[in-house]
């Protein structure tokens, strides 16, 4: 795990250390597809629930569109003992093509949810999605949560990639 990246959300939410309280979901994955691809692909929000396991519905609310101050909500299918709930998610941070991030904290729970896509050298990219949660709820059922969320990110990175994959497959049969 990116141990900078981990650290820098932790001190943007006020924690100045991981206690057990803390839950880091993260999932990374490296491919060849170039960055502004898989950009594209993830930036469609709508179309979220079509290649990821964690998403039953993706929608904005008001204005449409990746910039800071957008908000749009999420329903999120958890698993026991969370099970399916709506979220509404308002943009903090954005580097277009690059980075976004979103944070809340109500009901005692601190968030920071961020996705990276970093180009590589060899012209592939990096995709990171993170997010860190605080409070003493997390800390509860953390033991319940912590492998299965972090099962639902990894499948949603992955499905992003085959998402990329799938559709340049297509756009070849097709032409």
């Amino acid at each position: 795990m990116d141990k900078e990246l981990r650290r820098a959300v932790l001190n943007e939410m006020g924690v100045d250390e991981p206690t057990w309280k803390t839950l880091v979901v993260y999932a990374s994955e490296e491919t060849d597809r170039p960055r502004e691809e898989l950009w594209e692909m993830w930036t469609r929000l709508e179309n979220w629930p079509d290649y990821s396991p964690l998403f039953a519905g993706t929608r904005w609310i008001g204005e449409p569109g990746w910039k800071v101050g957008a908000t749009f909500e999420q329903e999120l299918i958890l698993g026991f003992p969370v099970g399916a709930m709506r979220s509404k998610e308002t943009v903090d941070e954005l580097e277009a093509g690059r980075r976004v991030g979103w944070s809340k904290d109500q009901k005692g729970i601190k968030s920071k949810h961020v996705w990276l896509f970093e180009e590589l050298s060899d012209g592939g990219t990096r995709i990171t999605n993170l997010e860190v949660f605080h409070g003493t709820a997390i800390g509860l059922i953390k033991p319940l949560v912590k492998d299965r969320w972090k099962r639902l990110f990894k499948a949603t990175v992955e499905g992003i990639i085959n998402a990329v994959h799938e559709r340049d497959e297509v756009f070849r049969v097709n032409h």
